[in-house]
């Protein structure tokens, strides 16, 4: 009942407090896949409910669904905590509940796109020419701060992927005049 709730869209909790309810394992996945498109709630306290990894581990699919980009896109980027008692959390599942605590929304699910695929496909810009690279440049600017190296991959993937695209546009345009070389 709890987990259907959580799902209705009019769900408008924020705070839920299920401390010592003996929820385990099963009962933690069915509440993970509750929260999937739940927008409002922040907190939901399960300490003390013998809940192993295996029941955590449900948590990360909807925080960070890394199947596809839409779906990282889609993921719920809400959740914030899992209450203070919770000892057996993976870090993984931690770091993707530190992450929604960003109050930029758009910024969250993006650091998580960064995230959960290092490694773009890029051919899906090559019939676009060059016009969209000054916005995937922005994007990744925008977006990988605090992640440079996210940012210098991705860009180094997508140079790597078409290089006559980046360099039609640059090799054999030099100006100036021809200079012979002293051998």
């Amino acid at each position: 009942v709890i987990a259907a709730s959580l799902a209705n869209p009019e769900c408008r909790l924020e705070d839920l407090n299920l401390y010592s309810c003996n929820i385990g394992d099963e009962g933690a996945a069915i509440l993970a896949d509750g929260l999937r498109n739940n927008q409002r709630l922040t907190v939901m306290s399960l300490g003390g409910n013998n809940i192993t990894e295996q029941g955590w581990n449900a948590f990360l699919s909807i925080l960070c669904d890394t199947s596809s980009i839409n779906t990282t896109y889609n993921s719920n980027h809400t959740l914030q905590s899992l209450g203070y008692f919770c000892f057996q959390v993976p870090q993984d599942v931690e770091m993707m509940l530190h992450l929604n605590k960003g109050e930029n929304k758009s910024r969250v699910a993006a650091n998580k796109i960064l995230q959960a695929h290092r490694h773009l496909d890029m051919r899906p810009l090559f019939g676009r020419e060059l016009g969209l690279l000054p916005y995937v440049v922005a994007w990744l600017e925008h977006f990988a701060e605090s992640r440079p190296d996210l940012k210098l991959s991705s860009i180094f993937e997508l140079v790597r992927a078409m290089p006559m695209k980046v360099t039609d546009g640059v090799v054999g345009k030099a100006k100036g005049a021809k200079r012979k070389l002293n051998s």
